[in-house]
């Protein structure tokens, strides 16, 4: 029986020895070909010396659901679905391997659009139904079917469905088959040039709800036979969970390794040059005259976002109502700002012996406040005016981040525009693993704006109640953190233990709290710094994908408190104790929306490094470097988190000492050139010399991926990771073998490398889009940046 190959080619004459042994050529790239032959013929390659391997035989994925290929054609044909000739449908196509461009040309020559890839070298693409058969007859086109209806609804709608679907589960899709809530507010997202007003329209006709309206996308609460009937509609293209974005509610930085002085191998790094753009509640007074001594004099900008206009039908506030940048309802922002970035003049004003300040202390804040207070009509209000909500749901909080717009790329324009190329985000909806609208958003202006690095907190969903085991559930990791190309941040445990001074805010075991009452063996919320915070969103994304990608402290952290926060009430984790000095500039909180700004600072000072000697480094660059940092998380109970990089904690504990000045004597090596990019079948060799047995070889790869369509999430551009040792030994930086890829962050870590030489390379496996400034523009090509520590070279061969 034949199989399918991929072959590297390394040397001029294994292009020869490979068309030697008889095998059928399918498509040459660059450094490989796919070939298909029998095992014999594999025998007589490998046996010439010549690198072999098999394509595995993947699952696709929509919508977080996962099916085999052949299921879905053995629904085709058990229940066909009826295409409707001269109108555009959908169709996956399964193709033998990496689509190599003359195949994506031959594929659009048909007017065929290709809309996004899939695992397994599928392709889910726009058609005519009468162009099938002529798509189906190309040579490398292995099978074409249908995307049905079942395929467009997570899993997480359906009643007791698993994620891997079969044939059965596959063939329809009924009111009966989805849970058994009355109501569910859903994300309902429509192809390219499909009408999401005419979606709207059918809620509407159904009795269902439509809450907002924005692109290709309607959120909605609507019954089981609304979802069955929009997934059944043509023009759909995913229907998934939604909920409403909310906020992820001095000694973290030792925790961190930021030094004292913020001196790194001899220089001073503290930001200086750089602007953070934040987007959360708001901001102290919301006067830059007036602010916090710990930021002022350092407020870039600061603008507040009105009511977004697709809630205008649900409230009674005037349409563009704005209640100020002030942070007067919960203080978040004034918090999260100060941990970016505050520099303590507070404390060092009335000569505190503890400091608290941020991971950037000299970098400035361009602020977006998008908290809003707002007047919900009520539900029988709506009722009469023929918006039947969900009285049982309904209305959600008045003060909450209703000034987020409906697109929220255009946050991250407004602060780019105001030259931000780092901004922090911490908030999230609860959406567990879901690849949404917002996800989508987040990659789409990172890959047009690949100089912006863009951070979102993991969520505060953790939990272990449901079936209690001592260990917390995983897939709890919130939108838009699921996205492929921001940083992700988890929190772990700060070192606040009890008894430490000031009185931690929270100082308690998590097993005394609802949601972890098995969790004995994490003992207190922050006397291990390498222990997870247990309510800290662990992963995996609905994809698949690794989720966080770092960690920060997360709990018991110390940081502003807003000057306008009501006096009478208690801030987020609570007040530092009565008299004490600090008391009314300070206070104490807790969650992933600590880490994140603590990790976020943490990219500015990577970045005022790195435009030392590299003007514009690329987002990539910089979460590269501050990942290949990043230091294994140990756990704290057996179990709580498995060794590499992992769904709990990601690639480890931001350190900001090991990412900038990872080895004495040996500066960090990088490449991040455009034109180094690599095109689908093209490697980038670099060799590079191991610095001793004594000191880790660790390799790390970067890329700003593709936006994926709603539901999906996959990477759209596959490259690969492999390093090679003295030996021959290959090692695969992706928690897939090579063949595959699932992640766009990839390391390699040999923790006592061989003397001798080493070579680093960098594959591009499936490429299918151009990124924005690769060059040469010939050919879809993909940029990327690749860092190493404990060595010397990384020069391209």
């Amino acid at each position: 029986m034949a199989t399918t190959m991929l072959v590297t080619l390394l040397e001029p004459e294994d292009a020869t020895a490979v068309r030697g042994t008889g095998v059928e050529v399918l498509a040459e790239y660059p450094d490989s070909m796919l070939v298909r032959g029998t095992d014999d013929q594999r025998t007589a390659l490998t046996g010439r010396g010549v690198e072999v391997t098999t394509l595995p035989d993947q699952a696709t994925q929509v919508a977080g659901a996962t099916f085999a290929f052949a299921d879905a054609v053995r629904a085709q044909d058990a229940a066909p679905v009826d295409q409707r000739p001269g109108r555009t449908a959908y169709y996956l196509v399964k193709l033998a391997g990496p689509a190599a461009p003359e195949w994506l040309n031959a594929v659009r020559s048909l007017g065929v659009t290709v809309l996004d890839s899939l695992p397994g070298f599928t392709l889910l693409v726009g058609m005519l139904p009468e162009r099938v058969e002529a798509l189906a007859a190309l040579p490398w086109v292995e099978d074409v079917t249908p995307y049905r209806a079942a395929m467009k609804v997570s899993p997480k709608l359906r009643r007791g469905v698993p994620r891997d679907l079969g044939t059965s589960l596959l063939t329809g899709l009924s009111a009966d088959d989805l849970s058994g809530a009355e109501s569910e507010r859903v994300e309902v997202t429509v192809f390219p040039g499909e009408s999401v007003e005419e979606v709207a329209a059918r809620i509407r006709a159904a009795n269902g709800v439509v809450l907002t309206t924005a692109g290709r996308t309607v959120v909605g609460e609507v019954g089981p036979a609304v979802i069955a009937e929009l997934a059944a509609t043509q023009s759909v293209q995913a229907v998934l969970p939604f909920a409403f974005a909310e906020l992820h509610n001095d000694r973290a930085l030792a925790v961190m390794r930021v030094p004292t002085g913020h001196t790194f191998a001899g220089r001073t790094v503290t930001g200086r040059g750089q602007i953070v753009g934040i987007a959360d509640s708001g901001l102290d007074t919301g006067n830059p005259d007036r602010m916090h001594p710990d930021i002022r004099g350092r407020v870039h900008g600061i603008t507040s976002l009105p009511t977004r206009a697709g809630l205008a039908q649900l409230i009674t506030d005037p349409p563009g109502s704005d209640d100020g940048p002030a942070d007067g309802d919960s203080g978040h922002g004034t918090h999260v700002t100060g941990s970016v970035l505050g520099d303590g003049a507070a404390a060092k004003a009335i000569g505190s012996a503890f400091v608290p300040a941020g991971a950037a202390p000299e970098a400035r804040v361009y602020f977006q406040a998008i908290g809003q207070r707002v007047h919900w009509k009520s539900a029988e209000q709506l009722a009469a005016e023929g918006v039947p909500v969900n009285p049982a749901k309904w209305p959600p909080a008045t003060a909450g981040l209703w000034g987020l717009p409906d697109d929220i790329g255009e946050v991250f324009a407004q602060a780019y525009a105001r030259d931000a190329r780092i901004h922090t985000n911490s908030w999230g909806a609860p959406t567990a693993g879901v690849y949404d609208a917002t996800s989508r958003a987040v990659d789409k202006f990172m890959w047009n704006n690949p100089d912006m690095l863009i951070l979102f907190s993991a969520g505060n969903d953790g939990k272990d109640v449901e079936n209690p085991s001592g260990v917390v559930d995983p897939d709890s990791i919130g939108t838009p953190g699921t996205a492929k190309n921001c940083l992700t941040v988890g929190a772990s445990e700060n070192d606040r233990p009890h008894g430490s001074m000031p009185p931690p805010g929270r100082d308690f075991n998590w097993s005394q709290t609802e949601k972890f009452p098995r969790l004995t063996g994490a003992g207190h919320v922050s006397d291990n710094v390498d222990g997870m915070a247990a309510f800290s969103s662990r992963g995996p994304t609905d994809d698949g994908r690794i989720k966080p990608d770092v960690v920060a402290p997360g709990t018991n952290v110390l940081s502003m408190l807003s000057s306008v926060f009501p006096p009478d009430k208690d801030p987020l984790w609570g007040r530092l104790p009565q008299n004490h000095d600090l008391r009314d500039f300070y206070c104490w909180s807790g969650g992933t929306s600590m880490a994140t700004p603590l990790v976020a600072g943490a990219a500015a000072l990577v970045r005022e490094r790195l435009a030392e000697i590299h003007p514009a480094p690329s987002a990539a660059l910089i979460k590269a470097v501050l990942i290949n940092g990043a230091v294994p998380m140990r756990g704290q109970f057996p179990g709580e988190i498995t060794a590499g990089p992992n769904n709990v904690s990601g690639f480890g504990r931001v350190d900001v000492t090991a990412a900038l000045t990872p080895e004495p004597g040996h500066e960090l090596r990088y490449d991040d050139d455009p034109g180094h990019s690599v095109a689908c079948g093209q490697m980038r060799r670099y060799a590079v010399e191991a610095v001793g047995p004594d000191v880790p070889l660790k390799v790390t790869l970067v890329w700003t991926d593709a936006p994926s369509l709603e539901g999906v999430g996959h990477l759209v551009n596959q490259l690969y990771l492999q390093v090679q040792a003295p030996d021959g030994t290959l090692f695969d930086g992706d928690t897939t073998p090579f063949g595959a890829a699932t992640n766009n962050v990839q390391q390699v870590s040999i923790v006592s490398p061989a003397a001798g030489a080493y070579t680093v390379r960098v594959r591009g496996l499936s490429v299918t889009e151009h990124a924005p400034g690769a060059t040469p523009a010939d050919k879809p090509r993909q940029t990327f940046a690749v860092v190493m520590s404990g060595g010397t070279g990384l020069t391209l061969k």
